[in-house]
């Protein structure tokens, strides 16, 4: 190779590396095109090509039209593809993009709430900087300054916490902690289950494989929420409903509270939390036994059925039930979840579950593998309790002695035991990239006010993609809602800081021209890349213009290989100790609406009733009609509810969807900061959870907590004819003091028609 061509390839690969283009099956395939420098193969009047939102009144603003534009949601790592409704310049409505694959049109309820995170009078709007023990506004100017004080120069004390992330703000992190020269980059989601991911690694050699529920003609789900919170409720919400589809699936929800699932399952079990694991050894065993099974025997299954039984709450005759389903419904899907996995047994509970997909012929069928990605760095990245938990000691011992936090909040989400505050506060300087002021935004000595994702450009990747190579487009879809210089883009921010580190990277004057400039470089790897369809355009030009309104793109991937599926021996505790001072399990339950928190300063959410308590505005405690018996409560009396490592109180709802030796309150309030919808309202779980980890994956075993539970003030008498159904005077069921519904008897409706 000359001299000439060898520094070409080095401009090459420095570009495609500075955009996240460089995994081997995307090189091999960006070399096919026959450009020998990246520049080269971006035509300049793209370059120069302005692909804008609607931004300019002039071309875009058509007084009472509607426009709309493709973009993705970004309220969970799901990330499904939406369309944005704008006039006047202005976003008014998001619905799903009817051609992903991701959520085939359909959105959820926090997804449709986006517009009130996007327009939230308690949004940051001016920089934020900390003066004698107190934040206050400050200019961009200064802002940037200290910025690059702090950030502009290598510093390998430097740690990073990220929300869930993935696609080229995944990608321009990384490139800036490299060239910063920390290895500190952590990632902190609470929901997804890391724990039963990485089962599902170790066993099908992939974190997320394809589950194909309309294959299946039965599922049995172990607490996978899969309607609520798991991964993608949306994407398998439509599954589903093709699983309903004649001929009818049959859905088993084993879990000991009742998610939004298992209110829809066919039979819904309820079972001794920590003992999932248990009852599927039992299963496996039932099954190789069974004379009609002609299944796959994996080692060795003599489980004392009668000792199962005992220990999980599951009755022998409905064990023999399972079994006989499971052999006679096939393909079936078999799902482990987080109530099965946080225990300090945890990823033997998730293999114990998951191997019955070996046993029973299912993978391959209703479990099927991934191909390899084409462009690596874009995947998504979940993260879990355990970078958690490394990047609050690192900040307790004096590894890290700065501390930069993005779409994350470790000071509300972190339980007391970890000290998140005394170790965040050990930092010489603490940054934010935030929209509101939350609690780890509020500690901070440096507040970067960001842009939403309705305001701003990215690619992302769902956390669990239908289809191999999908990648998403985010564009935005109007002006920033607090005017120009009141918020600035992530990524625009990074690409600054990145650039002082990295000269590759002044090559983009904006991270959208970064973004595109990344989109037509990937060209020549997409299905079916757009081409030009008006006269007078160049294929550049269609190409650009087809993949904005599309959304998205997808990359050509190899063929996946089979799975070949790995079983391990499974080694689970005996059982615990009866009774006691902690007498009941905790399970703190994320929900569809304030799911983990991070919806709770959205009024609509508030607002949104409880799907099985339909509670609103406030926390509670669900516990089982028999134990509310046993301990003389009612719904709505108050309690303290103890662990050894805190209490909260918190009133009662007396809810039969739940085992009698478990207890469960909801996460999504409790904040002390966050605006004026969140502050002050309900309690948060997880400050009381106690320090038990996953054995393997060191992730925290959030339902291993054991809980005492105290009453501290009556309610009193319950009337349950008001309205048709019970009125819980302690219990909010009111929107900020308005009733939820007015209702009124017949009679009296006409009597007031009559007198109009």
């Amino acid at each position: 190779m000359s001299q000439k061509n060898a520094k070409n390839e080095l401009s090459r690969r420095t570009f495609l590396k500075a955009m996240g283009l460089t995994s081997a099956g995307s090189a091999l395939a960006l070399t096919g095109c026959g450009d020998t420098d990246i520049i080269n193969q971006v035509d300049l009047e793209v370059r120069k090509e302005k692909v804008l939102p609607a931004v300019d009144p002039l071309d875009f603003v058509r007084p009472g039209r509607e426009v709309h534009y493709a973009s993705t949601c970004r309220q969970c790592p799901a990330n499904c593809n939406i369309h944005a409704k704008t006039r006047e310049g202005r976003v008014i409505k998001l619905e799903g993009n009817p051609t992903s694959s991701t959520n085939w049109g359909r959105m959820c309820a926090m997804g449709q709430a986006g517009l009130q995170g996007h327009y939230n009078p308690d949004r940051l709007t001016k920089p934020m900087v900390r003066k004698g023990g107190k934040l206050v506004e400050t200019t961009w100017a200064e802002a940037e300054t200290l910025l690059k004080k702090y950030l502009g120069k290598k510093n390998a004390k430097l740690a990073w916490l990220s929300g869930a992330t993935s696609g080229h703000q995944a990608v321009i992190t990384k490139a800036y902690l490299d060239a910063a020269g920390s290895q500190n980059h952590f990632v902190f989601d609470t929901v997804p289950p890391s724990v039963g991911l990485a089962a599902n690694e170790k066993m099908f050699g992939h974190a997320i494989p394809k589950y194909d529920f309309d294959k299946a003609k039965l599922i049995v789900s172990f607490g996978a929420d899969f309607l609520g919170t798991w991964l993608s409720p949306v994407q398998f919400g439509a599954q589903y409903g093709q699983f309903r589809n004649a001929p009818r699936g049959t859905l088993v929800q084993i879990e000991p509270k009742m998610t939004l699932t298992g209110s829809n399952a066919d039979r819904w079990i309820a079972i001794k939390p920590g003992t999932e694991g248990h009852l599927a050894l039992a299963l496996a065993s039932l099954i190789a036994k069974d004379s009609n099974f002609k299944g796959k025997k994996i080692g060795n299954l003599d489980v004392d059925i009668e000792a199962t039984s005992a220990a999980t709450g599951v009755s022998i005759e409905r064990m023999h039930k399972l079994r006989d389903m499971l052999i006679a419904q096939s393909p079936s899907l078999i799902l482990s979840g987080n109530s099965a996995e946080g225990f300090a047994h945890g990823s033997q509970a998730a293999n114990a579950i998951l191997m019955l997909n070996i046993m029973l012929g299912n993978v391959g069928e209703t479990i099927l593998p991934r191909s390899k990605p084409a462009f690596e760095d874009l995947q998504p990245q979940l993260g879990g309790w355990a970078e958690m938990k490394a990047f609050i000691d690192g900040l307790a011992d004096g590894s890290f002695d700065t501390a930069v936090v993005y779409g994350s909040n470790p000071l509300f989400q972190a339980p007391d035991f970890m000290k998140a505050d005394e170790a965040f506060a050990k930092a010489k300087m603490r940054i934010a990239f935030s929209m509101f002021p939350d609690e780890t935004t509020m500690a901070c000595d440096l507040v970067l006010p960001v842009h939403s994702y309705l305001e701003e450009w990215n690619t992302s990747v769902p956390a669990y993609a239908a289809d191999d190579g999908h990648l998403n487009i985010q564009q935005p879809v109007m002006n920033p809602v607090f005017g120009k210089g009141s918020t600035y883009a992530y990524g625009d921010i990074m690409l600054g800081l990145v650039s002082e580190l990295d000269a590759t990277f002044k090559n983009w004057d904006s991270y959208g021209a970064y973004i595109r400039d990344a989109l037509a470089t990937m060209k020549p790897t997409l299905v079916n890349p757009p081409k030009a369809t008006v006269a007078g355009q160049t294929d550049e030009e269609g190409f650009m213009q087809g993949v904005l309104a599309a959304g998205f793109v997808q990359t050509k991937e190899a063929k996946a290989s089979p799975i070949n599926a790995k079983a391990s021996s499974v080694n689970l505790p005996q059982g615990e100790a009866e009774g006691g001072k902690y007498a009941y399990h905790l399970v703190p339950s994320a929900r569809m609406g304030l799911y983990d928190g991070r919806f709770a300063n959205i009024p609509w959410l508030q607002e949104l009733p409880d799907q099985l308590a339909a509670v609103v505005w406030d926390s509670w405690v669900e516990i089982h009609p028999k134990t509310a018996e046993k301990l003389g409560l009612i719904t709505g009396d108050k309690v303290k509810v103890t662990s050894e490592a805190g209490s909260l109180e918190v009133s009662v709802f007396v809810f039969p969807g739940i085992h009698e030796e478990t207890i469960a309150i909801p996460l999504g309030q409790g904040h002390t900061e966050f605006g004026r919808y969140a502050k002050g309202v309900g309690v948060n779980p997880h400050k009381i959870l106690t320090p038990v980890f996953d054995e393997e994956t060191g992730e925290l075993a959030t339902h291993a907590t054991k809980v005492s539970i105290t009453k501290i003030a009556n309610r009193g008498d319950v009337d349950t004819r008001k309205h048709g159904d019970l009125v819980l005077e302690s219990i909010q069921t009111s929107q900020k003091g308005r009733e939820i519904v007015k209702s009124v008897s017949a009679k009296d409706f006409d009597h007031n028609e009559g007198e109009g």
